[in-house]
């Protein structure tokens, strides 16, 4: 297993470059969907991979980065699923991802979609501009999370789960559908999530108003 601090920048909405530098300083490597990576470079971040069927970058990009470019041309998957396919082979498992969402919500849909069918695969982190999506791989605990809006999703329908410390708790209950789990809150500090088969949970970055 890779021991790495990786973040996969995809070519969605991403922070401006200043903010975008500092958030991508942390990262052992930086690997790019080939259209992200023209706007990592231009705030000054040399990614480490670029990877994808190459259709959305820069020429001149990509002549001068040639030895970090990885092909991966098959048009039966996008770029996206085509990268984790790629990690999952080499063992990456611990991954991080940022410009999922904030172009066009049809790929923000295959997207999500990918993500979950790829969740019992990687212990994923996924920053968007609203909040911030977490793997839960049998038990979490999340502190500091009273009045936080939490949804929940389960590509299993049978998987069954429990939560302390949201509002809507479950007990050993199963979500039948996607909808099923959000708009949720939480009402105490610390929010415990069990559940048998892996699940994503959002955690929304504004305090419940109600």
């Amino acid at each position: 297993m890779k021991k790495e601090k990786i973040i996969l920048v995809l070519n969605g909405k991403l922070p401006k470059k200043a903010d975008l530098y500092v958030f991508l300083k942390k990262y052992n490597k930086i690997v790019c969907a080939d259209g992200a990576t023209n706007q990592v470079i231009q705030s000054n971040i040399k990614p480490d991979l670029i990877m994808g069927d190459l259709d959305s970058i820069e020429k001149t990009i990509l002549e001068e980065y040639k030895k970090n470019v990885i092909g991966l041309i098959n048009q039966n998957y996008n770029d996206f699923q085509k990268i984790l396919f790629w990690l999952k082979k080499k063992k990456y498992k611990k991954l991080d991802i940022i410009g999922m969402e904030g172009k066009r919500i049809d790929h923000l849909i295959g997207n999500f979609n990918i993500v979950l069918k790829e969740v019992a695969n990687f212990d994923l982190t996924i920053f968007s501009e609203f909040g911030i999506f977490y793997t839960v791989q049998k038990k979490r605990i999340f502190k500091k999370c009273k009045k936080k809006y939490f949804s929940l999703f389960s590509f299993n329908k049978n998987n069954k789960i429990t939560t302390k410390g949201l509002k809507f708790k479950l007990d050993n209950k199963s979500l039948k559908s996607l909808e099923k789990g959000t708009l949720n809150f939480s009402n105490k500090d610390e929010v415990t999530i069990e559940t048998e088969k892996n699940i994503l949970v959002f955690i929304a970055n504004s305090d419940f108003k109600k």
